[in-house]
């Protein structure tokens, strides 16, 4: 009996994928070198160690906030998942240097549209850490079923997997 309700409640689940939002190696948000990330005191997600710059969107959606200092925007997804995508831990104190951003609040985004990039090098130089962490703001209704950390991926690739019931 309970299999049968489980396939039924499977059945009207919804998949929602996030994808990788740049080149880097994942790790496990308890790994980032920032309490309020670390201890997903803004929800859970994932994060990456970046080989690059470029920031890609990791859904289809639209730009709720873009932060004056260019470093986080919040995507708000077609199917009501919030998320926040922070370029670098402490990185707001650089005001925007280093940092250029290309989505305004209300652009509609796809998984893959460049949000930002910033200067790598310049970033690390001035001695911060470039882990950017992908947290999801209102897990509610969703249910992380897949979430691939300590891999190499692709901007593009799926990182996390969430089922909306």
């Amino acid at each position: 009996m309970f299999d049968s309700l489980k396939k039924m409640f499977e059945k009207n689940a919804k998949t929602i994928s996030l994808k990788a939002v740049e080149d880097g190696r994942t790790i496990p948000m308890d790994e980032v070198n920032d309490q309020t990330f670390a201890q997903e005191l803004l929800g859970p997600g994932i994060a990456i160690v970046p080989s690059n710059g470029t920031v890609v969107s990791p859904i289809n959606g639209t730009i709720a906030t873009v932060m004056d200092t260019k470093h986080a925007v919040c995507i708000q997804g077609e199917d009501g998942l919030e998320l926040i995508v922070h370029a670098g831990l402490d990185t707001v104190e650089l005001n925007g240097k280093y940092y250029q951003t290309y989505k305004e609040i209300g652009d509609q985004v796809k998984a893959g549209d460049v949000l930002l990039e910033f200067d790598l090098e310049e970033i690390t130089k001035a001695g911060y850490d470039v882990t950017t962490p992908i947290v999801i703001t209102n897990l509610g209704d969703y249910k992380i079923t897949k979430c691939l950390t300590g891999q190499q991926v692709k901007a593009g690739e799926e990182v996390i997997q969430l089922t909306k019931q």
